[in-house]
């Protein structure tokens, strides 16, 4: 026990005394304390507006991010520990005294152990002295109680240095190689970054084994809290309770303890006390040590004469220093390539590949074809940390390696330039990486050829990974050489490098986003099928050659700091520069020459021809329209009711003019004198009305202008605005470039047009960046039945309905397109026209511009109600979804039109836009589809979700519901424009794909829904009174809609949704005429804008009284259920049928906006069922709703088949936090 003691204090008070453990723990600190202290610091991802930042929710998320990135700490106390005896040479008198294994091994293994604790522990301490910061965020910090701080780091920190030290540990005291150490901490990193990669892309509701071997804990915590609501994430701690989550906490922190006694049972075996070190190539060397003596031995002694030494010519210049150059180059190189840590690093590099591969033909849990500039990305995307790692280590290890090996002395006389033995030392580095680029590109186009996709452009990978990702970690490798020789101790150099590549998005985060002085980053760019690199590459290219010069400057300085003899102290080495400098001078003038000029273009552009806009400049400006204008928000205003535009395209100058007349009429009682017109984008100008006027004012940039009439616009009358409207690409901006405009696919809508008023989607919606703003609380949206947002519609308060013309040109191999039919087309100058206009048809003042080179697939659809033109216009390599596409659109029209009312255009059309923004957008007849999120599609089996399928029938639905009904400007109206959207969407899929089948999407609805809830900003609201919550609007809406229709029968949900439709679509719209209904006729509506006061009473209308509470449950409160299949039996009987006994338990809760639970009395029907056949395709042998008033009930159900599985609401249409358990095997007696 004294030895033991001995060893662990010695441990102790050495690195007590050395710096390093004191840099660690300020690091820990400062993490935590900024995590508290600043909310533009959010390493981990726990920035809701309302989660306290010192609950244990949030502490226990810190911890699991530490404990990820900490590893190399880990392994840099455990495995020094260990290996610092060999180093120094003094283990052969060590283990030549009479030590017990377990004090030598036990005594440095609590030393480093204790050490690690503390060093963690500035977690805690940053923390609490966090919350005491001045300038933080105090109303998102609680009272601070230590059991917050200290179970969270314990049950996940302190674990996870007990196991994952414990294998650093035992891998250093049995190979002896601290570079085998650290491989080892990368190994583990990289292949836990694997396993959440694969976790992401096949997230299912059902985890209990990821969680429970989940080593880090991000899979875990997620597990457990990934439903906790806003409350409960400030109060609930992450426990060892069985009754959590079913124990998965509990058995994950268990099984890694184990895991770690087990490492530490297995290293006190093996570990030999002796000078050689438990590996093979060591046994090797004992093998070889014992022969040579052998044979020694056996040899008769012989006599040496002197003999001839051959004469030495001595040659000096540039032929013997290229031939050292290459000659140490390949001998370094293959050094490399020998040793076994580099073949485990292409064998991670091909796992990360064939990994990362295998998903890049899923997107969102939907399957799609492995084009190429998928697969890059994402072989790509784990390659790049993998060798940003590898040129850190190899940086260090060849640069210290003479050092290391005490060969110094020997390597320092010989006759060899300082230029020369550096240049080789990085070219060692290139090589490899070099080599691994190309292990990655290989691995992605077998992934290719695995998924059956062979159109492999080989040019895209050459790009992507060799001119665009090869420059980025050469600049990484060149300043982790130039740290590594500046230094003078290789472990502070690693810490260094490692604190400069974790500084980057720290500083990011920090509004610190200008490229030219983030090392090493280039501007954010796409690639895109449609547009390559398109509008990127001029900011690409000169930001690369800006930091490659600065980098390549770096170098000159190492090559001139170089160590060289045996004072190697800073100030040697500098006098040693300054001699060394006339021969480098030339170079490092070139290297400056070309950085200056090439910082001075990229800053002429993006400071001087552009204005630089941050984030935080973004967030200034959104700020400070709200201040400057809020106050004229309720200032009566004319309204729009007709534009008629001409539009120019340059696709190859990225930019657009022309001009545009809006007609604005009063409809007000009482004259309006002003007219104010907000300018979002800075591109309107000459404004003239045909009425007399006088500018009043005109805010900074021109965002707002105020014209006075010189005679108020009475009502009834209307007044005509024309302006000019443009956009001016110049130059390349530091990545803040407009994704609307490109050279093939260029896709901008009326935002670039005046808006009449104060246009409030410009304001700032999330509560903590108008906190650093100073701006009040966000106001709601109107209550329903407010008197002025009645009379405006919910998505523009400046129209109601309008008239639309336009004529729109483009270059002469591109198609111009807008809303409307085509009239006519022509040429001139080499430009292509088109005329558009919707004639006498009303729309929404709603409206875009696109221009591409398209293929454009066209066919009829021949309805009852008439025949509607479909067309899709697409990349020509985007084949693959267009049949799916134009599927989904002749089943919506069926369904719809059926349902609903006549579909009002005579065509709809599918236009594809680059994936520089990811979503699909419904406009009159015409559907903007971005090919992030479609075109190419794939369905591997009939059970995958078909999600262009599903996105075409949502954006077809808003052709009735968002374009033929519109609600008003109040709490809710989002229900009835995206929820009946989804709604219908989720009925078409249904009726294609069959109801026992729509499960898989409804669970995945229902945990986007509960997660959306975890991450509540404000307060949820009920679905009837939704406002700014697409998780509540999109998933709930749909999911509660398409229950509904289950239980009081589709058709009768579909007659409220009619009646409901035809009441109220076109409100407003006056002289509307109808095309598709004559019987309507022309009639004039003044009536307010519908809101979902209307649409909960249509379908209560259709809805039987004993399920009343449904649409009261669905529409006006939160309500959750926790439904639990508890045990289920089955017997044949003696008639050949199988009698199954089923228990259940079911309880049912409301919640308030901010996730409280109130216990609610449960009078419920639930689907209660019976099935046959394997898990995920059961068929139904006994399907029945059954009213529960009790939490536990037992069913006894007889069927006619051997059944399999049974449960309680089994196709998860109930809003249930818990779904996983629903269902359960049967047990046969």
């Amino acid at each position: 026990m004294a030895q033991f003691l001995e060893f662990c204090f010695f441990e102790l008070k050495f690195r007590f005394k050395s710096i390093s453990t004191w840099v660690y723990f300020l690091a820990w600190f400062l993490f935590a304390f900024l995590s508290v202290a600043s909310e533009s610091f959010g390493p981990i991802g726990f920035n809701n507006g309302k989660v306290l930042l010192n609950s244990a929710y949030a502490n226990a998320f810190n911890d699991v991010g530490a404990a990820l990135f900490g590893i190399i700490i880990v392994a840099a106390i455990f495995g020094t520990a260990m290996l610092r005896d060999f180093q120094r040479d003094t283990y052969q008198i060590l283990f030549t005294k009479p030590i017990s294994k377990l004090a030598y091994l036990g005594g440095r293994w609590t030393g480093s152990f204790l050490t690690t604790v503390f060093v963690f522990s500035g977690l805690l301490f940053g923390t609490y002295c966090g919350t005491f910061a001045p300038w933080a965020d105090h109303t998102r910090i609680g009272p601070n109680h230590l059991w917050a701080y200290l179970q969270p780091f314990f049950s996940i920190v302190v674990v996870q240095i007990f196991f994952v030290g414990s294998g650093f540990f035992a891998i250093a005291a049995l190979t002896r190689k601290i570079f085998i150490v650290y491989l080892q901490g990368v190994v583990l990193f990289m292949l836990y970054v694997i396993g959440i990669t694969v976790f992401s892309a096949t997230r299912s509701l059902e985890r209990f084994w990821s969680g429970i071997l989940d080593p880090i804990g991000f899979i875990l915590i997620d597990d457990v809290t990934r439903y906790w609501t806003v409350v409960e994430k400030n109060t609930l701690f992450v426990t060892w309770a069985p009754s959590l989550v079913n124990g998965i906490f509990l058995y994950n922190r268990l099984l890694w303890i184990a895991v770690g006694v087990v490492v530490l049972a297995v290293l006190w075996m093996l570990f030999p006390m002796s000078a050689e070190a438990l590996t093979a190539r060591s046994q090797g060397r004992r093998a070889a040590k014992a022969k040579q003596q052998e044979v020694a031995e056996s040899l008769s002694v012989r006599s040496f004469i002197s003999a001839r030494l051959p004469s030495v010519h001595q040659a000096f210049g540039r032929e013997t220093s290229l031939a050292q150059y290459l000659s140490l180059s390949q001998l370094r190189t293959r050094s490399i390539l020998r040793d076994v840590p580099f073949w485990a690093l292409v064998a991670l590099v091909i796992a990360f590949g064939v990994n990362n591969g295998h998903f890049a033909g899923r997107i969102a849990e939907r399957n799609v074809w492995p084009v190429t500039y998928l697969m890059v990305q994402a072989v790509e995307g784990s390659a790049t940390l993998f060798l940003y790692i590898v040129g850190a280590l190899y940086a260090a290890e060849l640069l210290w390696r003479e050092r290391d090996t005490h060969f110094d002395g020997i390597h320092d006389a010989l006759p060899l330039s300082e230029s020369v033995d550096w240049l080789s030392r990085f070219t060692a580095i290139v090589t490899i990486e070099l080599i691994l680029l190309a292990v990655t590109m290989l691995t992605g186009i077998f992934m290719q050829t695995i998924a059956g996709y062979y159109h492999y452009e080989l040019l895209q990978y050459f790009k992507e990974l060799y001119l665009v990702t090869f420059p980025q970690i050469l600049t990484f490798t060149l300043l982790a050489m130039f740290v590594q020789t500046i230094v003078s101790n290789k472990f502070l150099g690693h810490g260094i490098v490692i604190g400069l590549f974790v500084l980057i998005p720290i500083l990011f985060n920090f509004g610190w986003e200008n490229t030219l002085y983030l090392v090493g980053q280039v501007p954010a760019y796409t690639y895109s099928d449609m547009n390559g690199y398109g509008h990127f590459v001029p900011a690409l290219f000169w930001s690369i050659t800006y930091w490659l010069s600065i980098c390549a400057l770096l170098a000159v300085i190492s090559i001139a700091y170089a160590r060289r003899g045996s004072d190697d102290s800073l100030r040697a080495r500098t006098r040693l520069a300054v001699a060394r400098a006339p021969r480098l001078l030339p170079a490092a003038v070139l290297c400056f020459v070309i950085a200056i000029g090439s910082g001075a273009w990229y800053f002429y552009n993006a400071h001087v021809l552009n204005e630089y806009r941050n984030a935080r400049i973004r967030r200034q400006i959104q700020a400070s329209y709200e201040r400057s204008y809020k106050r004229y928000e309720n200032v009566p205003q004319p309204k729009v009711t007709a534009v008629d535009a001409t539009i120019n395209i340059y696709p190859d100058r990225r930019s657009f003019d022309g001009n545009i007349r809006i007609t604005l009429q009063n409809k007000y009682l009482k004259p309006i004198a002003q007219i104010h017109i907000t300018d979002q984008h800075q591109a309107v100008s000459n404004v003239r009305l045909d009425r007399p006027s006088r500018l009043l004012s005109s805010g900074p940039r021109n965002v707002y202008s105020i014209y006075v009439l010189e005679q108020p616009l009475p009502p009834g009358e209307t007044v005509t605005l024309t302006c000019d409207i443009g956009h001016q690409t110049r130059g390349f901006r530091d990545g803040d470039e407009p994704a609307e405009f490109a050279y093939n696919g260029t896709f901008f809508d009326s935002s670039y047009t005046p808006y009449i008023g104060y246009d409030r989607s410009i304001e700032l919606t999330d509560p903590r960046r108008r906190r650093e703003e100073h701006l009040p609380k966000l106001e709601e949206m109107a209550e329903r039945g407010d008197p002025v947002q009645t009379l405006n519609n919910l998505f523009s308060a400046e129209s109601d309905w309008i008239t639309y013309h336009t004529v729109v040109s483009t270059s002469a191999d591109q198609i111009a397109l807008a809303p409307g039919y085509l009239q006519r087309e022509w040429q001139t100058n080499g430009r292509r026209f088109f005329e558009y206009s919707m004639g006498s048809t009303h729309i929404q003042d709603f409206f875009a511009y696109v221009s591409g080179r398209y293929k454009v697939r066209k066919e009829t659809y021949h309805g009852k109600d008439g025949d509607v033109e479909l067309e899709v216009y697409y990349d020509p390599a985007h084949t693959y979804d267009i049949d799916d596409m134009l599927a989904s659109t002749r089943a919506g029209l069926d369904y719809f039109q059926r349902i609903y009312s006549p579909y009002q255009f005579t065509q709809f059309r599918i236009l594809e836009f680059p994936r520089y923004r990811a979503f699909a957008q419904s406009f009159p007849n015409t559907v903007p589809y971005s090919e992030g999120i479609g075109f190419i599609g794939r369905m591997l089996k009939s059970t995958d979700i078909d999600f262009t399928y599903f996105v075409t029938a949502h954006e077809l639905g808003h052709q009735w519901w968002g374009h033929q009904l519109i609600g008003a400007q109040v709490q809710g109206s989002n229900m009835m424009s995206e929820s009946l959207a989804e709604y219908s969407a989720l009925q078409v899929m249904a009726h294609k794909y069959g109801r026992d089948n729509m499960h898989r999407y409804l669970r995945h609805e229902l945990d986007t829904y509960l997660r959306g809830r975890g991450g509540e900003t404000r307060r949820e609201p009920p679905l009837a009174l939704v406002q700014n919550e697409p998780y509540v609007w999109y998933q709930k809406g749909g999911q509660i809609l398409y229950t509904l229709a289950d239980y009081i029968g589709e058709d009768k949900l579909n007659l409220a949704l009619h009646n409901f439709l035809m009441e109220y679509r076109y409100a407003n719209a006056t002289n509307q005429v109808d095309a598709r209904d004559n019987a309507r006729g022309s009639e004039a509506m003044d009536d307010p804008y519908p809101d979902t006061r209307m649409l909960v009473e249509a379908i209560r209308a259709q809805t039987p009284p004993e399920l009343h509470y449904l649409v009261d449950d669905g529409f006006n409160r939160i309500v959750l259920y926790d439904n639990k299949a508890l045990s289920a039996t089955s017997e044949k009987t003696s008639n050949g049928k199988y009698k199954v006994t089923l228990d259940v338990q079911a309880r049912k809760v409301q919640a308030d906006g901010n996730g409280v639970e109130s216990p609610m009395p449960l009078a419920d029907y639930i689907e209660i069922g019976v099935f046959k056949g394997k898990k995920d395709e059961e068929k139904p042998l006994y399907l029945k709703k059954e009213k529960l008033t009790r939490e536990r009930e037992t069913f006894t159900i007889v069927v006619d088949e051997p059944p399999t599985r049974a449960g309680i609401d089994p196709y998860n249409k109930l809003i249930d936090r818990i779904s996983d358990d629903n269902m359960i095997d049967v047990t046969r007696r």
